[in-house]
């Protein structure tokens, strides 16, 4: 525990988090639902399951089994962001960033490999992938729900975005140096099969809660115990520090979506599909693409120029999608402190990149 209250003390993020939290109450009033307890309590168990195979070293040797079919820098990176992308459309953009991200870590490290690039990339290919399907991220959701679209006509909108997230994202995989790398025998899985069987069976347990076949709060439960009796120290490395950021973030974005000015502001641009469209992606930069759904779906009926901007939305800033502070918050947590300034200019640069290509392509879509 003691362990935990100097982590907590220490993470500069969240402090930056709890303070934007209590400034925000001076805009607006956050409701009492402003906490989305589904999604904190999803990524607990996730953290807990991902930090039980790497301390079993299952992450060690899938890492090196990748590496095992690459010759090149550039191919594990294409390697990466091929498996955030598809990733993503089935398993979410955060449960593909908590799998994948440890590992890229881990093979860098072996490699000696600027990790910057790849992570951006990884982040990047898990919200442009999770976009196609309507499972794939939260807001997806919401608009499939909300606007009571049919599987035929979600992919009729989201297409065209997939297309140009594949050219996109392959093109900047180039940005890569075709360095060769050296590939390490073929580890084994450890020597272990009874506490990694059961870890294993934990994560998809986990998985069922995140798909809502199970009930999440059980599933979390289980999750907590199972790492407490598989290894204590799993669950006291879970990184609670963005637990408590993503509850700040949340009780921020609900006071900025309930300040009546924001409200009244948000109705008088609602117009037009293209004013949804560019309205949704402003306000996806600000108070990120889950909230900026929810907040703007009332007041239009032109779904796709919604679907497109708060989705191309996810690019540009950091808190534009939840994925990438969760992407941050993960390189902190996994110890690659001296990758973050890095990252930071590389994700501002790319995302920028990103917004622009694609946000292009989604204005002269809507036409």
């Amino acid at each position: 525990m003691q362990d935990i209250g100097q982590r907590l003390l220490h993470d500069k993020i969240l402090g930056i988090a709890l303070g934007a939290a209590l400034l925000s109450l001076f805009v607006g009033r956050p409701t009492a639902d402003a906490v989305d307890w589904s999604t904190i309590l999803a990524l607990l168990a996730l953290m807990i399951c991902v930090q039980l195979l790497n301390r079993l070293q299952v992450l060690d040797a899938l890492s090196n089994r990748l590496l095992a079919v690459t010759s090149t820098q550039r191919q594990v990176v294409q390697l990466f962001t091929g498996l955030a992308f598809t990733g993503a459309m089935v398993l979410t953009n955060d449960v593909t960033i908590l799998t994948l991200l440890p590992m890229l870590v881990l093979v860098a490290r072996q490699q000696k490999m600027a990790l910057a690039l790849p992570a951006v990339l990884v982040v990047m290919a898990a919200n442009l992938g999770s976009a196609f399907t309507p499972f794939g991220n939260p807001q997806n959701l919401y608009l499939f729900a909300h606007y009571q679209l049919s599987a035929g006509a979600f992919f009729r909108i989201s297409s065209p975005l997939l297309v140009g997230g594949v050219l996109v994202m392959l093109g900047l995989t180039y940005l890569a140096r075709p360095r060769p790398i050296v590939t390490p025998p073929v580890r084994q899985i450890p020597d272990h099969p009874v506490a990694i069987s059961l870890a294993l069976g934990l994560f998809g347990l986990v998985l069922l809660g995140v798909f809502r076949v199970l009930p999440l709060g059980w599933v979390t439960l289980v999750a907590v115990i199972g790492g407490l009796l598989l290894d204590r120290r799993a669950v006291q490395r879970v990184d609670y520090g963005l637990l408590l950021t993503f509850i700040c973030f949340f009780i921020l974005v609900s006071a900025i979506s309930h300040n009546p000015q924001v409200i009244a502001g948000m109705q008088r641009l609602m117009r037009t599909p293209h004013a949804v469209y560019l309205t949704s992606v402003v306000a996806s930069q600000v108070i990120s693409n889950v909230p900026a759904t929810v907040l703007l779906a009332p007041f239009t009926s032109h779904s796709a120029a919604l679907f497109w901007g708060v989705n191309v939305g996810g690019l540009g800033t950091l808190v534009a999608s939840l994925a990438n502070l969760l992407t941050l918050k993960q390189l902190l947590a996994l110890g690659e402190r001296d990758a973050v300034r890095p990252f930071f200019k590389l994700f501002t640069v790319l995302n920028a990149l990103g917004l622009l290509l694609l946000g292009s392509l989604g204005w002269f879509w809507l036409r």
